[in-house]
């Protein structure tokens, strides 16, 4: 497992990634208004008539084709998670209630110059320190799920400021930076379907080699439908974080930046350890992680108080498994678990604990409380433009091996450092002028 580089010299510049996200949805329109036009020839050349004669079949192409948007769909419809006018009036969050939270809320879009009242914003209970924003479009279809997600643990882990800097960041996927066709994704999962259906009636549904043409055929449509996303969803998320700075600046974000980083290695330090020593020999790896997953509290303080907190649970669930019934022990036995699997975990683990880091902590006047200033700031950025080879965290996003699709931490605080200047004169021109910005897309 290797770092990937990352000095001020592969840091794009904010016009650039603008200038980029403009080319590909100008691209974007005639390729939407195209598949309109192809799903017309498709719909046309169907035997309708046959469909309805053999309602299954057409089933199986249409599930094979949408589900795994349906998926994620139904992800977020199953989230528990409340929308803050819904909250109850003693419901608090660390130092929030549900009027603090509305507030906030309120004033980054006045201070984006973003329209109220804004798209909803739902409190999850995911204990990590991250958030998302969702917007399927289709009209009013799907208004209980468009909106901000902001994970329950941001509300104790990151100050007002930096609380504002996220939800900027998330409402820049909202309403400024995305693909136009990702907004017309409908039009493609229609093409999709038609495509579907006309392959089930060309070879028929009678036997395994046509399942196996019809999925060819869904994998062919997700992974045109991925590619197309895949290459511009680093400048989106660049662009996001420079929304998100134009709320109170980039030193914000760069401290949130920092915060998150320093949540996420924890975790994963505590997982590696746990998995390696298996204190607990008769528990699973899930029992593990779900142990662990269930022992962090919502404002940690410290690894220390993480570590005691993990070290509780583990015993609960070790003491627990124990007790399983004759019946329990069966199928523990008869499930298992892969153990290469397991290993290469376990192994996965190990090699990130021991890629070169960047010791940058020594910048942090107070164990505990990320908030370096400018002259801190720019002490840090030149650590990670001396030392590219290193990361700045021991996580999966730092190596290239995570499935985020965020730039490494270190990548983006070297962008909004880099284009502090633009991002503060975006800002300026906001606040000059808020009325300018409400029509405005970047794109």
């Amino acid at each position: 497992m290797s770092s990937t580089n990352t000095n001020a010299d592969t840091i794009p510049f904010r016009s650039d990634l603008i200038q980029q996200i403009q080319r590909a949805n100008r691209i974007a329109t005639p390729w939407v208004l195209m598949q309109f036009v192809l799903a017309l020839v498709l719909a046309s050349q169907i035997d309708w008539a046959k469909l309805v004669d053999e309602p299954l079949f057409a089933l199986i192409a249409v599930l094979v084709i949408v589900s795994p948007h349906v998926m994620g769909i139904l992800r977020h419809y199953a989230l528990n998670k409340r929308e803050i006018s819904q909250l109850k009036e003693q419901t608090r969050f660390g130092e929030f209630d549900k009027y603090q939270l509305r507030r906030l809320a309120d004033e980054t879009l006045d201070r984006l110059g973003l329209p109220r009242p804004g798209p909803p914003v739902y409190i999850t209970a995911d204990k990590s320190l991250n958030a998302g924003a969702l917007h399927l479009g289709l009209g009013g279809f799907f208004r209980s799920l468009n909106g901000v997600y902001l994970n329950r643990q941001v509300l104790h882990r990151l100050t007002p400021a930096q609380l504002q800097d996220l939800i900027g960041h998330e409402l820049g996927h909202f309403y400024r930076y995305y693909l136009v066709s990702q907004r017309f994704h409908g039009i493609t999962l229609l093409l999709g379907v038609l495509s579907g259906l006309l392959v089930t009636q060309w070879i028929g549904m009678s036997n395994f080699l046509s399942l196996v043409a019809l999925s060819a055929c869904g994998s062919v449509f997700w992974f045109i439908s991925g590619w197309l996303m895949a290459r511009h969803v680093m400048a989106i998320e660049y662009l996001c974080d420079d929304l998100g700075a134009q709320v109170h600046g980039p030193l914000v974000s760069i401290n949130s930046l920092l915060t998150m980083g320093v949540d996420q290695e924890i975790q994963l330090a505590i997982q590696q350890q746990e998995l390696t020593s298996r204190r607990y020999g008769h528990l699973k790896v899930s029992e593990i992680l779900e142990a662990i997953e269930a022992a962090v509290p919502y404002g940690y303080s410290s690894r220390e108080s993480l570590e005691a907190a993990v070290q509780v649970s583990m015993k609960q669930q070790a003491i627990t498994k124990r007790k399983l019934s004759l019946s329990g022990f069966l199928q523990y036995a008869w499930q298992g678990e892969d153990e290469s699997a397991i290993e290469d975990q376990i192994k996965g683990l190990k090699e990130l604990m021991t890629v070169p880091r960047i010791d940058w902590e020594f910048l942090i006047n107070r164990p505990g409380h990320i908030e370096l200033d400018e002259q801190q700031v720019k002490q840090l950025v030149n650590l990670i433009d001396a030392e590219p080879g290193k990361i700045l965290f021991r996580i999966p996003d730092e190596v290239g091996s995570g499935d985020s699709v965020h730039p490494p931490i270190r990548a983006r605080i070297l962008y909004l450092w880099q284009n502090r200047h633009e991002i503060e004169a975006a800002r300026q021109e906001i606040h000059t002028n808020p009325d300018w910005s409400h029509g405005r897309t970047d794109w």
